[in-house]
C-alpha cells in the first residue's frame, strides 16, 4: 500500500507541474546509492581505534610465562582464548613457571567465562591427559578438580561438554585417584535427592569407571548404587543406567552378572516406557558374548521370543529396535537354538520383512471409505500419526533388508530358497526407496554366502539393475565386480560357443548404463562404465564385442563430460586386452585408432594419448610398439598446441617401452623427434613441457642385453609376464579352432557318405563311401600343405627377417611347451582375471578337409605388397616395419627352394599353407580397419597376398574335384 500511495503521488505532482522536482530527487537519490556502491569507496568499518589498539597491545620485552599472565588477567576474549590453545606449548616449554603461575590464571578465567572459551579450554584439557605432558598426579591436582566443578555448570551445554571431558580423563586416571576424586563424586551425584541431570551423569561416571576397576571393588563400592539407580524412579535416569550395565558386567565378570545384572535386566526388559525396553534389549544384545550357553537357553533365549511379541503386537518405537538388533541376536544364539526355535526366529523376521506393505493399504482403504460415507463410528487416526506409523514400518523394513545377510548365515545357503528367497524378493521389490537402497547395497554379501546357489538370486539382481530410482543403481553398481564374480563362479560355465544364463544379464546392464546417461549425474555414469571393465571375468568376447563395445565407442565419441571418456577407453582397453578373437582385438584397436589419434577434433586426439597411457599399463611392450607406437608420434606434429603439450608427457614413457640393440632405431627416431620439437616449437608451455621431458628422458638409462638392476628387472618381469598371457591367449585360440575343425569335420564324414548315393542306404555302403571320403581329404590336405607352403612364404616371411619380434607372433618349443602344460590356468592366474570363456574363435578359414574355399580369394587385389610391411603367422594385426627392417626383408620373388620351405609355426613344422589361411581370415571384414590409414592394425594390406592366394585356392579346387570323382 505504501507503494502505490507513492507512485500516486508521484503521479499526482507530475500532474500538476511538480513532477521535475520529484524526478531530480529519485535522480539525486540514485547517484547516492552509486556512490555508495562505487569501488573505489574506502572501506572504514573494520578498522581499530586508537584506543582499541592500545587495549590489544602487549610489551614486547615481556617473556612467554609473563605475557601469558597479563593476557589471562587483563586481556580480551579473544587474547585469553588464544592464550588457552597455547597452554600444551607453554607447560612443554615451561613446565613449572606454566603450573605455578599461568594454570591458576586459567581457573580463575574459566568461573566466568563465555561458551567459546569453555570449548577451547575442554580440548585443550584433555590434549594435555592425551600426550602426557605432565604426570597423571600433576593433571588431578591442577586440573581434575576443575572439571569436575565444571560439570556442574548451570549451562547444560557446558555442563555436557565437561562431562565428555571427563569421561575421557577417566581412561588415562590411575585407580587410586578414580576412588578417591571420582567415585566420591559419582555416588554423590547419583543420591535420589540430586537433579535428574546429576543422576544421569553418575550414571555415564559409574560405568566409565567400573572398566578400570576390579571385580572386587565394583561388587564393593559401585554395583549398590547401579542397583539403586536402576530402580530410580525417573525413566530417563533407568534408561541411561541400563546402557552401562554392559561395562559394569564385564569388569565383574559371569557369575557375578548371573546374580546381580542378569534380574535387573529381566525386569528392565518389561519396564512401562519403550525407552528403557529399548536400552534393555540393546544391553542384552552387547552382553550375548559374555553369557554361557546355559544362561542363553535359560534366560536369554525366553526373554527375546517374549520381547518380540510384545514389539509386535504393541507397534511401537521398540519394533525399529528389534528389527535393528535381528541380526546380532540371531547370529549370537543361533548356537543355542533348536530347530523348532530357529524356525520361529525365522519366520518372525519375514513378518519384519513385509510389515506396514498390506495393512497400510488397508488403513487407507478404510480411511478413504469412511469419508465417503460419512461414517462416525469407525474414526481414522490423525494423518500425522499415519505417516508416523508408515515410516516405522519402513525403518522395520530397511533395517531387516540390512540385516539380510547375516540372515542368510543364520538360515545357511542350502535353506536359502525355501526359506528367505521369498522374503529377498519382496525386499528387492519394496515400494520405498531406502529398502530397495539398502539391499542393492548389500547384495554382493548375499551372493557370496550362497556360493553354488547364487544363480536363485540373478532375476533379482536385474530387477535392481532395471530399477527406476539412480540410488539403487548406485548401490548394486559399487559392488559389480564382487557380485558378477561370484556368479561366474557359482555354476555358470562360460564358453565362447554356448551363450548361458548370465547372457540374460546384458540387457540388464545396458539399462543401468542407459538410465545413468540420461541423467545429469556424470560421476555415476563414470563409475558405471569404470565398474564394467570386470565384464571379460563373466561374459564370453562375443557378447561384449557386439552389445557393450558399441555402447562404449558411443560414449567416447559423443559424450562431453571428459571422466566419461576417459572411463568408457579405459575400459575398452581392458576389453581388447582379454578378448580371445584376432578379429574382434583388431577391430577395437582399428577403431580407436580412426576415432581417436585420426580425428579432426583435438579433443579425440588428446584422448588417445591417454588411451595410449592405458595400454602401457595393460599389453606388453612389444604389443603397444607394433600397434600403437607409429600412431601415437604423429601427434607430435599435430597443430593443436594443447595436443603436443600432453603428448610431451608421454615421451619418457616411450623411451622405456625399447630393449636395445633391437630397439636402436625407434630411440634414434624418439631422439630426432625431441630435438626436432626444441628447434622448431613456438609455443611457450609445449617448450618448457619438452624441456621437462627432456630432463626425464636423461633419466632414463637404456642397457644392452640382460638388466641388472633390481628395478629393470621388475619391469622385465612384469613385461615377460605380460607376453606370455598374450601368447597363450594364441595358444588358446588355435587350439580351439583345431578343436572346431575336428568337430566339423567329424560331422561331414556321415553326411558326404549320404550324399553319395541316396539309393544305397546299407550299413556297408555308407561305410565305405565315408572310408573313401576319408582316403580324398587326406590327400587334400597333403597336396594343399605343399601349395600352400609355396605361396605362404609371401604373406608371412620368417621371423628371422626382422629385428623386432612380434608380440603375437609364434611361440617357439618352449613358449608352446609351457602353454600346454599350464593351459588356461595361467590366465586365471594373471592379475587381472582373464575371462573363464575358452575360445572358439574361428580365425583361420577352414583347412582342406572340408573343401571350402579360403575367403581371401573373394577380394582379389592386384596392388604388389610393398616392402616395408609385412604380417607373421599369428599376430594381432600388420605390422609396419622400420626402415632398416625392410631392408632386411627377403624379396617377395622368391626361388624354388624358398617355396617349398617348410615354417616353424607355434613349436611345430607346418607348410605355408597354415600362415595364409591365418593371414587371409582377418583380412577385409571391417570397414573401420579399411580407413585407418597409418595405423599398424589395418585390414587392406591382407589383399596383397592376393596372387598366391588365388594359387592356393586354385589347388584346393582341384582337390574338391579329385575327391568328389573319387566318391
Amino acid at each position: 500500500m505504501i507503494i502505490v500511495s507513492r507512485t500516486m503521488d508521484w503521479g499526482e505532482r507530475s500532474g500538476g507541474g511538480g513532477g521535475t522536482g520529484v524526478a531530480d530527487e529519485l535522480t539525486l537519490d540514485l547517484d547516492d546509492n552509486l556512490a555508495e556502491l562505487s569501488l573505489e569507496r574506502t572501506i572504514t568499518s573494520s578498522l581499530k581505534s586508537a584506543e582499541e589498539i592500545e587495549r590489544l597491545t602487549v610489551d614486547e620485552r615481556l617473556n612467554d610465562i609473563e605475557r601469558a599472565v597479563y593476557l589471562l588477567s587483563s586481556g580480551q576474549e579473544v587474547q585469553r582464548i588464544s592464550v588457552i590453545k597455547n597452554l600444551p606449548q607453554l607447560l612443554t616449554d615451561h613446565s613449572n613457571d606454566a603450573m605455578r603461575r599461568v594454570v591458576p590464571k586459567v581457573r580463575e578465567v574459566l568461573h566466568l567465562a563465555n561458551c567459546d572459551l569453555q570449548d577451547a579450554a575442554t580440548k585443550v584439557f584433555v590434549t594435555i591427559i592425551e600426550e602426557r605432558i605432565i604426570t597423571p598426579a600433576s593433571y588431578a591436582q591442577s586440573f581434575l578438580q576443575t572439571i569436575l566443578s565444571n560439570v556442574d555448570n548451570r549451562d547444560p551445554d557446558v555442563s555436557e561438554a565437561w562431562l565428555e571431558v571427563l569421561l575421557q580423563v577417566i581412561s588415562f586416571l590411575p585407580k587410586d585417584i578414580l576412588k578417591r576424586d571420582v567415585l566420591t563424586v559419582a555416588v554423590e551425584k547419583g543420591q535420589l535427592s540430586q537433579s535428574v541431570q546429576s543422576r544421569l551423569a553418575s550414571c555415564r561416571i559409574l560405568g566409565k569407571v567400573a572398566t578400570r576397576c576390579d571385580s572386587f571393588m565394583i561388587k564393593r563400592d559401585i554395583l549398590p548404587l547401579v542397583q539403586s539407580l536402576c530402580q530410580n524412579v525417573d525413566y530417563e535416569v533407568r534408561s541411561c543406567m541400563c546402557r552401562q550395565l554392559d561395562s559394569v558386567a564385564r569388569g565383574l565378570g559371569l557369575e557375578p552378572t548371573k546374580s546381580a545384572i542378569l534380574p535387573e535386566l529381566v525386569e528392565l526388559s518389561n519396564d512401562e516406557e519403550s525407552c528403557v525396553r529399548l536400552a534393555a534389549l540393546e544391553t542384552i544384545v552387547s552382553l550375548l558374548s559374555l553369557l554361557d550357553d546355559e544362561t542363553c537357553t535359560q534366560t536369554i533365549i525366553p526373554l527375546v521370543c517374549k520381547f518380540c511379541e510384545n514389539a509386535m503386537q504393541s507397534e511401537d518405537s521398540t519394533l525399529p529396535a528389534v528389527a535393528r538388533q535381528f541380526g546380532r541376536l540371531c547370529h549370537g544364539l543361533s548356537v543355542n537354538l533348536t530347530e523348532d526355535q530357529k524356525i520361529w526366529f525365522l519366520n518372525f523376521y519375514c513378518k519384519l520383512c513385509v510389515i506396514g506393505l498390506v495393512p497400510e493399504k488397508t488403513r487407507v482403504n478404510d480411511r478413504q471409505d469412511s469419508l465417503k460415507t460419512g461414517s462416525s463410528q469407525h474414526k481414522s487416526p490423525p494423518i500425522l500419526n499415519l505417516y508416523r506409523e508408515e515410516d516405522r514400518h519402513m525403518e522395520c523394513r530397511r533395517h531387516c533388508a540390512f540385516n539380510f545377510p547375516c540372515m542368510v548365515l543364520f538360515a545357511g545357503p542350502r535353506n536359502f530358497k525355501m526359506e528367505l528367497h521369498g522374503t529377498f524378493a519382496c525386499l528387492c521389490d519394496d515400494p520405498n526407496k531406502c529398502v530397495r537402497v539398502t539391499m542393492a547395497s548389500g547384495f554382493h554379501e548375499v551372493a557370496k554366502m550362497l556360493g553354488s546357489s547364487v544363480l536363485t538370486i540373478q532375476g533379482e539382481l536385474i530387477s535392481l539393475l532395471k530399477d527406476d530410482l539412480l540410488e539403487v543403481i548406485h548401490g548394486i553398481i559399487s559392488h559389480l565386480p564382487e557380485t558378477l564374480d561370484t556368479f561366474a563362479k557359482g555354476g555358470n560355465v562360460v564358453t565362447e560357443s554356448k551363450i548361458t544364463g548370465l547372457a540374460d544379464l546384458i540387457p540388464a546392464l545396458i539399462s543401468a548404463e542407459t538410465a545413468a546417461a540420461s541423467s545429469r549425474n556424470w560421476r555415476l555414469h563414470r563409475d558405471i562404465l569404470e565398474k564394467y571393465s570386470c565384464l571379460p571375468r563373466c561374459l564370453t568376447s562375443d557378447q561384449i564385442y557386439n552389445k557393450i563395445v558399441p555402447m562404449f565407442f558411443k560414449h567416447i565419441i559423443a559424450h562431453r563430460v571428459l571422466p566419461v571418456q576417459l572411463a568408457a577407453a579405459h575400459s575398452l582397453c581392458v576389453f581388447m586386452r582379454y578378448n580371445r578373437r584376432l578379429e574382434q582385438r583388431q577391430d577395437i584397436c582399428g577403431r580407436l585408432i580412426e576415432e581417436c589419434c585420426h580425428s579432426g577434433n583435438h579433443r579425440y586426439r588428446k584422448l588417445f594419448i591417454d588411451v595410449c597411457h592405458f595400454s602401457l599399463e595393460l599389453f606388453s611392450k612389444n604389443y603397444f610398439k607394433e600397434n600403437l607406437y607409429n600412431s601415437v608420434i604423429q601427434l607430435a606434429q599435430d597443430p593443436v598446441p594443447n595436443v603436443r603439450l600432453k603428448f610431451c608427457s608421454l615421451l619418457p614413457l616411450l623411451k622405456s617401452q625399447f630393449k636395445l640393440p633391437k630397439d636402436l632405431q625407434l630411440l634414434q627416431q624418439l631422439e630426432t623427434l625431441v630435438r626436432r620439437l626444441l628447434s622448431t616449437e613456438n609455443d611457450h608451455d609445449v617448450v618448457t613441457a619438452v624441456r621437462r621431458a627432456v630432463f626425464e628422458l636423461d633419466r632414463i638409462k637404456m642397457t644392452v642385453g640382460i638388466q641388472t638392476s633390481k628395478h629393470h628387472q621388475e619391469d622385465d618381469l612384469q613385461d615377460q609376464k605380460k607376453e606370455e598371457d598374450e601368447q597363450l591367449l594364441l595358444e588358446m585360440e588355435r587350439r580351439d579352432h583345431e578343436e572346431a575343425d575336428s568337430k566339423t569335420g567329424s560331422s561331414k564324414a556321415p553326411s558326404s557318405a549320404k550324399g553319395g548315393d541316396k539309393r544305397r542306404e546299407s550299413k556297408a555302403g555308407a561305410t565305405s563311401t565315408a572310408a573313401a571320403t576319408a582316403t580324398a581329404r587326406k590327400t587334400a590336405g597333403a597336396k594343399s600343405s605343399k601349395t600352400g607352403s609355396a605361396t605362404g612364404r609371401r604373406v608371412a616371411p620368417s621371423s628371422s627377417s626382422s629385428s623386432n619380434t612380434s608380440v603375437y607372433s609364434s611361440p617357439n618349443k618352449a613358449t608352446t611347451k609351457t602353454a600346454k602344460s599350464q593351459g588356461k590356468k595361467s590366465i586365471e592366474n594373471a592379475t587381472f582375471a582373464a575371462p573363464t570363456a575358452s575360445s572358439a574363435s574361428k580365425v583361420t578359414s577352414l583347412s582342406a578337409k572340408t573343401g571350402k574355399r579360403s575367403p581371401t580369394v573373394q577380394e582379389p587385389n592386384n596392388n604388389k605388397p610393398p616392402a616395408s610391411s609385412r604380417r607373421r603367422a599369428g599376430s594381432d594385426g600388420l605390422i609396419c616395419m622400420s626402415s632398416s627392417s625392410a631392408s632386411k626383408t627377403p624379396s617377395y620373388s622368391r626361388t624354388k627352394k624358398d617355396t617349398n620351405a617348410s615354417t616353424t609355426v607355434d613349436g611345430h613344422t607346418s607348410s605355408g599353407s597354415s600362415l595364409v589361411k591365418r593371414t587371409s581370415s582377418t583380412g577385409g571384414t571391417h570397414g573401420e580397419l579399411r580407413r585407418s590409414s597409418g595405423s599398424s592394425v589395418t585390414s587392406p594390406r591382407v589383399r596383397q597376398s592376393s596372387s598366391s592366394n588365388i594359387a592356393t585356392s586354385n589347388s584346393t579346387t582341384r582337390i574338391k574335384k579329385t575327391t568328389v570323382s573319387k566318391s
